[in-house]
């Protein structure tokens, strides 16, 4: 197999946008200036035989491998674009007629420029996709697709959205909020009886929301870096519930969710500290569930996904008791993921016909009464670094991993998923990467967004 496809695009297509819609391809040498560029079809990750894929399916399945599917390797740039081969999963229906995004290809995108501090150079988009590990990449501005181009898949693949997922659940939250049903407020442990008499009675759902519950069992600011490796810490015993199901109960423990978070104890205040921790969405996404009587699967589809006209269901995966992994399991293609994004921008009317998020829930994703404490911990340390340009005016919330000074806002995911939105000038960003997260495509993203607003 490729070494994570680091050869540059050798043969790109130009197709009407109509066409492009329905995946045809057609070999050209240029970069397309009337819509997608696509891969070559020997640098897709699909294109390996089957003798391949059936040995990946088997290094996978093997208890001491399967924690090894959350980081970039070859074998995870195939298996992140066939996760339902991996894992059980549930349909996120699609509904009503597919939305259109003509083109408007900017063909100054690719020589935008940002800098890369691991190269420690500026590099351009084009030397990004030449070099870096990156599947896909698109821009919608004003509702138009101003740049698509993919490197190792194609338009109708559906791709790991990683922690970018993350989101689903603090939108819907958001939504019930705003109607009355849940009061953030409160301590998770109000609607999450089984939590109740622990220190959880402590923690409120908005703290939760925004990654600063203050509790130990953390998923980056351990005091040791290996909380989704090491079985005895808090995080990995957490993922080998039968509840969640993410790696091999290695230790044979046979532990349940709740008792996991019983354990857990206070190291600081709430919403002191920006700590990510994909358990405080674990517990968002069973809030949702309880408050509706539905899985957030579902919630999910019927109050955004079915709305946005898009051109295919996503999936969740799911654990093996049949909880929506909604901190980590979202799939869907490239363009389906830009159009979720558009829910945050004025162009949310041209999909759904409807403003689906009000000001008021904007207003709450932008509030910057916790931004002391977000430059500390170990993301906010990362991304500070990434938006240097907004160092010290940076925030999170609800799930967004940034929210800088002019309310756009940028969630991450394990091997470098990103969105980044920006409602102000009504600008779209998504990407698929299978990398080490250390590329960083947010940086790009900023430039290419600055650079054309």
């Amino acid at each position: 197999m490729k070494d994570l496809k680091k050869k540059s695009l050798a043969a790109t297509i130009a197709i009407n946008s109509a066409l492009s819609m329905s995946g045809v391809a057609f070999a050209n040498q240029e970069l397309n200036t009337q819509g997608p560029t696509l891969a070559n079809q020997s640098e897709l990750s699909t294109s390996i035989s089957i003798d391949e894929m059936k040995e990946i399916s088997r290094f996978f399945n093997q208890p001491e491998n399967k924690v090894k599917i959350q980081f970039p390797s070859d074998k995870t740039e195939f298996a992140w674009v066939n996760m339902s081969k991996f894992y059980p999963s549930v349909q996120v229906p699609r509904s009503g007629q597919v939305s259109t995004l003509p083109y408007a290809i900017n063909k100054g995108i690719s020589g935008v420029k940002y800098l890369n501090n691991r190269d420690g150079k500026e590099i351009t988009v084009d030397q990004h996709f030449e070099t870096k590990p990156i599947d896909a990449m698109v821009v919608v501005q004003d509702g138009s697709i101003v740049f698509e181009r993919y490197k190792t898949m194609r338009p109708e693949d559906k791709h790991l959205w990683m922690s970018v997922s993350k989101v689903t659940g603090s939108t819907v939250m958001a939504l019930l909020e705003q109607e009355g049903k849940v009061d953030v407020k409160k301590p998770v442990s109000h609607y999450l009886e089984e939590l109740k008499g622990s220190v959880w009675d402590t923690v409120k759902v908005e703290e939760a929301l925004d990654m600063a519950t203050g509790l130990n069992g953390t998923e980056h600011d351990e005091p040791n870096p290996d909380a989704r490796t090491n079985p005895d810490q808090i995080w990995y015993r957490w993922a080998a519930t039968q509840e969640v199901g993410l790696v091999a109960d290695v230790r044979e423990r046979n532990e349940s969710w709740d008792a996991v978070l019983r354990a857990m104890e206070r190291t600081k205040p709430g919403h002191q500290k920006f700590e990510y921790n994909s358990i405080n969405t674990f517990v968002v996404n069973r809030i949702v569930e309880r408050v509706t009587g539905q899985p957030l699967y579902q919630v999910f589809a019927e109050r955004i996904w079915s709305k946005l006209g898009m051109e295919h269901d996503a999936y969740y995966l799911t654990s093996p008791s049949g909880n929506t992994l909604g901190f980590m399991g979202v799939n869907s293609t490239l363009r389906d993921l830009a159009r979720f994004g558009m829910v945050f921008t004025p162009s949310a009317e041209q999909l759904a016909g409807e403003a689906i998020l009000s000001k008021n829930i904007m207003n709450t994703l932008h509030d910057r009464e916790y931004i002391n404490q977000y430059p500390d911990g170990f993301i906010g340390e990362k991304f500070t670094t990434s938006f240097a340009d907004d160092a010290g005016k940076i925030s999170n919330r609800y799930q967004w991993d940034a929210v800088t000074s002019e309310g756009d806002m940028y969630k991450s995911g394990v091997g470098g998923q990103g969105l980044y939105v920006s409602p102000s000038t009504n600008t779209v960003v998504a990407w698929f990467s299978t990398g080490d997260g250390q590329d960083q495509e947010e940086s790009m993203a900023r430039a290419i967004v600055q650079s054309i607003n």
